[in-house]
């Protein structure tokens, strides 16, 4: 009876252990964030603050299905969801994003953020591998970017860094918790065993 009850545990801890590890790999949404600092000579308005850090972030898939009217040879757009925008860490409301768009290096690779009346590019590095087709985005650090924002009050350019960071999907952090729970309960079990 030990060695059935042993069987079975082993089987439930082994597919607990997949269980959790499927949760963990399985996220396919990166975190994007741009980030640079103003002149402290711009002109203040919704997005600036001179001499403040910014730092502009959404979420976008691993393998983005690409807008096709709006992509080319050269640049693609992708559905992006979560946009956010801070000053010194402190969150601010701008409108939301009207496009955004991503380079190849052949054009000078990084992406800009279109808005209304507004615009950030961020250039130097291309962001993702495969086609403007069938983009594949991955984690990474670029620190040698650089960015420019426009606007009707300011120009502004200056060093940034764009970093891209894995975010687990709810699903996954679900299969991660139930997979912890059954761990968690073999190995109540294991500690209860019968002899």
């Amino acid at each position: 009876m030990a060695g059935l009850y042993n069987s079975s545990m082993n089987k439930s801890l082994l597919f607990g252990a997949l269980w959790l590890a499927c949760g963990i790999c399985s996220a396919g949404t990166l975190s994007f964030t741009g980030t640079g600092t103003f002149s402290s000579i711009d002109t203040p308005d919704t997005f600036v603050t001179p001499g403040d850090n910014f730092s502009l972030n959404f979420l976008v898939n691993t393998n983005p299905v690409t807008n096709s009217s709006n992509s080319t040879s050269v640049s693609f757009d992708v559905p992006v969801s979560g946009f956010s925008y801070d000053l010194n860490q402190q969150p601010v409301s701008v409108p939301q994003p009207t496009e955004i768009t991503f380079y190849t290096s052949a054009d000078g690779g990084g992406f800009a953020v279109q808005f209304a009346s507004a615009e950030f590019i961020f250039g130097s590095a291309q962001l993702f591998s495969g086609t403007t087709a069938a983009p594949v985005f991955s984690l990474g650090t670029f620190s040698t970017q650089s960015y420019t924002f426009l606007d009707n009050s300011n120009v502004d350019s200056n060093s940034a860094a764009v970093t891209l960071a894995n975010v687990p999907e709810p699903s996954s952090l679900l299969l991660v918790l139930c997979g912890g729970i059954g761990l968690l309960a073999v190995g109540i079990g294991k500690s209860f065993s019968f002899r």
